[in-house]
């Protein structure tokens, strides 16, 4: 439509009066396929280039509610391959596995070694029928969601949610009552303070750091504002915002709730590797036992919480994770019990096989690697593991080495589906309410030339056109002030924005 704008066409025209910009018709046809095909060639040239792929996918349903898959490819950078309008089929286990099939046999099963999803019992049955067919590739569930979904368990104890309920009464009450949220805004900027209270998403609990640290950086203008004569607090309100206990249990809360979204935010990225999961979850069960003696949860509640860490971990740590975690050179420390080495061995024994190398060399080549042997003893060789990515390493450094091909494939493999939850912002934005007549096909396209731009950009020269993060900066901005009760109100304000 901005084709048609007239300050848009006078723009044009002072740039430069004798061009005719394309018409509505034009770009939304021929030229949009023509973007499409250059783009589509450069993705192509991208996965032939790449020695590991890794699967991303995830289920999402659009403005009208039809089901679309996404396909992400990792190489290790994340490429949006295509989505698969379901149509009347339905999300059933081995349709799914029947769909990851097809784009793995498109892209060639020898290069394919993970398939990364969430924790979706029809994705569990995917994985064992992709398992079947190609036992070589490694199925991983998604870290950043395991972790997510362990703080649903943390805020459904009893304790946590009665203080969650309470909590988000008052924030509600204050955004919603403008005497009182201009009272409460004046004194934050009295004190020089621009934080605002937030609610939560309901989609991801993080959130929940976010309104208890809101709470407590405007504690002290709450509590003036509790006592103002002018602002008339509700009673119960009132109550609440000068009882100490609440306060102390906002605080212990976060004292638990923190190092989880911490964890959330390092491991979210497409930075993060396998090795980072095996290191992160044994920093959390750590300052979790830590924080335990002094937490208000009853003994029941912190049986459960430990337990419920071990299932998360369960779902998202397999064995080639600890093998990631051996071959990372920056991670010298090793914390891998007995087991979980020689599991490790197991999974760099089978890549071998599968890779068609000498199963003895890549051992013998580790076994120096591992103590310090050889190409490895010289200390410039660790230091360097601090600038550059560990499958860069291995591949640049010690591509000498036997275990060299093994190793920067596992570490090329993402722990995380982050980039197909951030492709869905990219749909969303562009299949909106008021677009809603776009056909599935003409919004892949849009959505393709979009995430895939960043592609044709040099490895030199600084990025500009960060289409993913700005896009997902933008709607997390917007969750974080909105009240999330009611999802298409958030939808329909982000139009109206």
């Amino acid at each position: 439509m901005l084709t048609a704008n007239v300050y848009w066409k006078r723009f044009l025209n002072v740039l430069r009066p004798a061009y005719t910009p394309p018409t509505r018709h034009a770009l939304s046809t021929h030229l949009l396929d023509r973007e499409f095909n250059r783009v589509q060639a450069k993705v192509k040239q991208t996965i032939d280039k790449a020695d590991c792929i890794s699967i991303i996918s995830d289920g999402w349903s659009n403005v009208r509610g039809q089901g679309i898959i996404n396909y992400i490819v990792t190489t290790p950078q994340p490429v949006f391959y295509k989505s698969t309008d379901t149509k009347d089929n339905r999300h059933t286990g081995p349709y799914i596995a029947d769909e990851l099939k097809a784009v793995i046999n498109d892209i060639g099963p020898e290069k394919a070694f993970a398939l990364v999803t969430d924790n979706a019992a029809n994705m569990k049955v995917a994985w064992a029928h992709v398992k079947e067919t190609y036992p070589h590739i490694t199925t991983i569930g998604c870290a950043a969601h395991a972790l997510n979904l362990y703080l649903k368990d943390i805020m459904a104890l009893n304790t946590m949610n009665t203080l969650y309920k309470t909590a988000k009464q008052v924030v509600k009450y204050v955004k919603g009552k403008q005497v009182a949220s201009a009272i409460y805004l004046s004194k934050q900027k009295e004190k020089n303070k621009n934080t605002t209270l937030k609610l939560p998403s309901i989609t991801r609990w993080g959130g929940v750091v976010i309104m208890y640290n809101s709470l407590l950086e405007g504690k002290e203008s709450l509590q003036e504002m509790a006592i103002s004569q002018t602002a008339a607090i509700e009673s119960v309100i009132k109550r609440i915002l000068l009882d100490d206990v609440f306060w102390e249990r906002v605080t212990s809360s976060l004292r638990i709730l923190k190092p989880i979204a911490a964890a959330i935010a390092k491991i979210e990225g497409d930075n993060a590797i396998l090795s980072d999961v095996k290191c992160l979850f044994a920093e959390l069960k750590e300052e979790i036992q830590t924080v335990l003696p002094t937490s208000l949860l009853l003994q029941a509640e912190e049986s459960a919480l430990v337990k419920s860490l071990e299932k998360r971990q369960e779902f998202c740590v397999k064995p080639i994770h600890a093998a990631a975690y051996m071959l990372d050179p920056k991670y010298e420390k090793s914390i891998l019990p007995v087991e979980e080495i020689s599991s490790a061995y197991t999974v760099i024994t089978a890549m071998s096989h599968h890779l068609g190398l000498d199963e003895g060399k890549v051992l013998g080549s580790l076994a120096k690697y591992r103590t310090k042997q050889g190409l490895w003893e010289w200390d410039g060789i660790w230091q360097s593991c601090q600038h550059i990515s560990a499958s860069t390493w291995w591949k640049g450094l010690c591509g000498s080495e036997a275990l060299a091909p093994v190793a920067s494939i596992i570490l090329q493999i993402p722990p995380i589906s982050a980039a197909s939850e951030r492709n869905w912002s990219l749909f969303g934005n562009t299949h909106t309410k008021v677009c809603n007549r776009l056909t599935n096909a003409r919004v892949e396209k849009l959505v393709t030339i979009r995430a895939n731009l960043r592609l044709f950009e040099s490895d030199t020269e600084p990025s500009s056109t960060s289409l993913d993060s700005d896009t997902e900066d933008e709607s997390e901005s917007d969750i974080e002030e909105a009240d999330m009760e009611d999802l298409d109100e958030v939808q329909e304000e982000a139009i109206e924005t």
